[in-house]
């Protein structure tokens, strides 16, 4: 799941709960016979394999063989995802999983830095819009604080310090950051010299933005399909997932 790092506490709550009602509800009447029922189903080659690579795992601690295990399982369009949770179960030893628990998936840079050096935030009114005005953006970057120990040009700095080095690490490469690197610690280079390159790189993006979200301003037909389509593939996986929970707490009734 694609999130902030702020959202990872979030993440966690929602992996937590998956966890609990498995715990509770993952344990069926029967899990065992329906397991080896599934097993079956695999094909008489691939239950061999499945059986020793379950083996292996609960007798011998051979974590490649969970991974194996795993692939079989994935790769075996015989399988409902019924008999496939049921299969992950038995074969780490627990009941099926109902519920999958989400991973937090971050980015190389999980917080981008705000105009005043703290968390990009509108409540903070440090923030960049995605399709804000080219030149009000670079307005407000040549504003952007920097490295407080560089009260005049001729004196050094230290980018770590200095909020518009995280944009460079997001924005810039490797030759550009050490020339920054180089030019501020050495006061070769002012903090508007050392802006420019983030300033010319997120104004050109800014401006992508702004002409493809133009094409769906002029056609708000073509964003209420996109969001139908959208709500419908949610609504059938969600659906599914609702079938699993009513089933798993007895309240599947017909």
């Amino acid at each position: 799941m694609p999130v902030g790092e702020d959202q990872v506490a979030h993440v966690e709550i929602t992996r937590e709960i998956a966890r609990r009602f498995n715990s509770i509800f993952g344990r069926e009447q029967d899990f065992e016979a329906k397991a080896e029922r599934a097993i079956k189903n695999l094909g008489a080659k691939n239950a061999a394999i499945y059986r020793d690579l379950r083996k292996g795992y609960q007798e011998r601690g051979q974590d490649d063989a969970l991974v194996r295990a795993h692939a079989l399982l994935d790769g075996n369009s015989r399988l409902t995802l019924a008999d496939r949770e049921r299969l992950l179960g038995y074969l780490e030893g627990t009941g099926r999983t109902i519920l999958n628990e989400p991973e937090a998936l971050l980015t190389a840079t999980p917080k981008v830095t705000g105009l005043d050096g703290r968390k990009m935030s509108k409540s903070y009114g440090n923030t960049i819009g995605m399709r804000e005005d080219p030149d009000e953006v670079a307005k407000k970057l040549k504003t952007m604080q920097t490295d407080p120990a560089r009260v005049r040009r001729t004196d050094p700095g230290n980018p770590e310090k200095c909020p518009v080095w995280d944009l460079h690490k997001l924005y810039s490469d490797a030759q550009t950051q050490r020339w920054v690197d180089q030019g501020c610690r050495s006061a070769g280079i002012g903090c508007l010299e050392c802006k420019k390159p983030v300033i010319d790189r997120i104004v050109e993006e800014v401006t992508g933005m702004r002409q493809r979200a133009q094409e769906y301003e002029d056609n708000p037909d073509l964003v209420h399909g996109i969001i139908a389509e959208g709500c419908e593939k949610a609504r059938a996986v969600a659906g599914q997932t609702l079938d699993d929970v009513k089933q798993a707490m007895g309240l599947a009734y017909r």
